[in-house]
């Protein structure tokens, strides 16, 4: 799309800002398995990422039918529309799936409490529960943030904190963390993490990414530094 016709549309314009933020730290796992012995492949850190004894956070690359049977899961959350249904050879395997794309102007609020819910139910069974998107990094790590604050009863900020932990590469783009800051005023009537003016990227973005632009802000003015321009 044309610079100008970005400019004309400010929905698409926030979007190309949202998804340039999402591209500085994206990093997509791409595990080829066909067999058993390879699913243990999956345990390998940045594949699978287990955040409680009974949730699992993963990219679509990390789900086939040896890996759910291999880590015994009971339920899968799908949060990738734009991929084919998970292919599951198991009727008795819960599979829920959410119609949301990776835009900073996609509603997955709504979603929030219905999956959830679903993820404790399934956690009170003692079932496990699988809940990927493409990358395992912005919708799918947004219901898993969502879940740990009303059933673990944890901050944003813990939950984004405890979830950063486990799966390092999780990044929920600035339309989804508005969205999980409105829920946790709803859950809690107070919020930990705020939306914040960024200069680098000139956008409104969660103050816990702010520390990840300062030593690119850091670079840039220490080159300007020593060049006299940059």
């Amino acid at each position: 799309m044309e610079i100008e016709e970005l400019i004309e549309n400010p929905a698409s314009f926030q979007d190309f800002k949202d998804n340039a933020v999402q591209e500085i730290f994206k990093e997509c796992v791409n595990v080829d398995i066909n067999s058993r012995s390879q699913s243990m492949m999956v345990l390998l850190p940045g594949a699978i990422s287990e955040l409680t004894d009974n949730l699992i956070l993963c990219s679509a690359s990390s789900v086939n039918s040896n890996v759910l049977d291999a880590l015994n899961v009971a339920c899968v959350v799908n949060v990738a529309p734009e991929l084919p249904d998970t292919p599951l050879h198991r009727s008795d395997i819960v599979y829920h799936k959410i119609p949301i794309l990776d835009s900073g102007n996609s509603r997955i609020y709504p979603w929030f409490d219905e999956t959830a819910d679903l993820i404790q139910k399934v956690a009170n069974s003692g079932g496990k529960i699988l809940v990927y998107c493409v990358a395992g990094v912005s919708r799918s790590a947004s219901i898993c943030l969502a879940y740990l604050m009303k059933h673990q009863g944890l901050t944003l900020l813990d939950a984004y904190n405890y979830v950063k932990l486990r799966r390092s590469k999780i990044k929920p783009n600035c339309g989804f963390f508005k969205q999980l800051i409105e829920y946790e005023k709803k859950l809690f009537g107070s919020n930990t993490v705020r939306m914040i003016f960024n200069e680098l990227v000139q956008m409104e973005i969660p103050d816990v990414y702010d520390c990840d632009y300062q030593f690119v802000s850091h670079f840039n003015k220490k080159k300007r530094n020593q060049t006299g321009r940059y």
